[in-house]
């Protein structure tokens, strides 16, 4: 079992809020290269899911209209939007390594499933842009052991 299975939701979500203030106190200090690579490892790291406080920093947010407007995008895409918006244009986000979209996918499901208590599947298999059934299960099963249903 992994350690977030032994944690109580509430040592849970502060376990999860330790790991992105990490994220924010080196985005404070950081600028250039070192502050893309702290946005690229919060995008990849496994037990964050929330993305608004980094967004927030100052630093992050003088990416935006910056030659680095790729990672701003791409943090405001984690923490605002889905799947399909990255889909649509990919051009607008920086690449997305195989950890990024699976979590992409996985924040997908974790919006959908606040809009409404139960999420067909054929819209699950349109947003997420997938053609086979049991990928899709395989994904949402994965995004509950990663605790993003908590």
């Amino acid at each position: 079992m992994t350690q977030d299975m032994l944690l109580g939701n509430e040592e849970q979500s502060k376990s999860k809020e330790t790991f992105l203030e990490k994220f924010c106190v080196l985005a404070k200090s950081s600028t250039g290269a070192a502050l893309l690579d702290v946005i690229r490892q919060a995008l990849e790291a496994p037990n964050v899911f929330v993305f608004g406080e980094l967004l927030a920093e100052p630093s992050v947010l003088q990416l935006k209209d910056g030659p680095d407007s790729k990672h701003f995008e791409t943090l405001n895409l984690f923490a605002y939007g889905t799947y399909k918006d990255y889909r649509a244009q990919p051009e607008k986000f920086i690449e997305l390594t195989p950890a990024m979209q699976k979590k992409l996918q996985h924040l997908t499901i974790v919006s959908l499933a606040i809009k409404a208590k139960s999420i067909p599947y054929a819209l699950l298999l349109s947003e997420l842009e997938i053609d086979n059934v049991r990928h899709l299960e395989d994904i949402i099963i994965e995004a509950i052991y990663a605790g993003e249903f908590v």
